[in-house]
């Protein structure tokens, strides 16, 4: 069993190198600078294929994960997280769900449990840094697809641009699902260069 799991990490994590290697060379590179703080006109990441690479400051500097179109075996496996292709795109208003497995596969997902109110999630597209901040957790049971809504079900939510993440638990268990819920709060121009909350 155990076997099995190296196994499935090891050949996820050099799918996923790959991918995140291909598609940050398709990209202009980054200034070292440190861009502004946007509130207004907030982008939406839309496409097919790679939609860009999801990082959390607080898993470490070096923590990114491509983020694939929709959330089958052909992207999850891969060690990627996936868009979940009936919720809104990442950045428009509502809802914006992501995958990812947390034992298996390269694992992405493995440290969600670690997130707490306040932590940062920012997603890397072609030509903007999206950040959002974590207001909520939960676990739930699989049929639980409410927290998908554009809308999401914790106490004191409104209409927003939130981002979901999603993963099996406990850790080795497939019984429940963790759920971590995060608000965008501001985004920054890759032209400008990193994001504030990448800059530390």
């Amino acid at each position: 069993m155990l076997g099995k799991l190296f196994i499935t990490d090891v050949i996820a994590e050099s799918d996923r190198t790959e991918v995140a290697t291909q598609w940050r060379a398709e990209q202009t590179p980054v200034d070292d600078g440190i861009g502004a703080e946007y509130r207004d006109d907030f982008p939406v990441v839309e496409g097919e294929g790679t939609l860009g690479l999801l990082h959390v400051p607080s898993w470490g500097e070096d923590f990114e994960v491509p983020i694939g179109s929709g959330d089958g075996a052909d992207v999850l496996d891969s060690g990627q997280v996936g868009h979940y292709d009936a919720t809104q795109p990442i950045g428009a208003m509502g809802n914006a769900g992501l995958a990812g497995h947390r034992t298996t596969h390269g694992k992405p997902l493995r440290e969600v449990h670690h997130l707490e109110e306040g932590h940062e999630i920012v997603v890397e597209s072609a030509d903007h840094w999206l950040v959002y901040t974590v207001v909520a957790q939960d676990i739930v049971k699989p049929h639980q697809s409410e927290v998908l809504d554009p809308i999401p079900p914790f106490e004191g939510a409104t209409q927003g641009r939130y981002l979901t993440l999603t993963t099996c638990d406990p850790i080795f268990g497939i019984t429940d699902r963790y759920i971590v819920w995060a608000e965008a709060d501001y985004w920054t121009p890759k032209s400008e260069g990193l994001p504030p909350a990448l800059a530390s």
